[in-house]
């Protein structure tokens, strides 16, 4: 259970696509193939933080 100290979670939509290939990079044990597609998620969940600040300055 989350107390309201906490941060919020945040969520990361991904497509059918990406779901196969994570879970293909996990099953191989692809490391390359897994650390790709981690810098992927992150890259995307910086710009959609990005974008939440910049709806808040208008």
């Amino acid at each position: 259970m989350r107390s309201e100290s906490e941060k919020p979670l945040v969520v990361l939509p991904l497509t059918p696509d990406e779901f196969q290939q994570m879970e293909s990079a996990v099953l191989d044990t692809d490391a390359g193939e897994a650390l790709r597609l981690l810098k992927k998620f992150v890259k995307r969940l910086k710009e959609q933080k990005n974008r939440g600040l910049k709806s808040h300055l208008g």
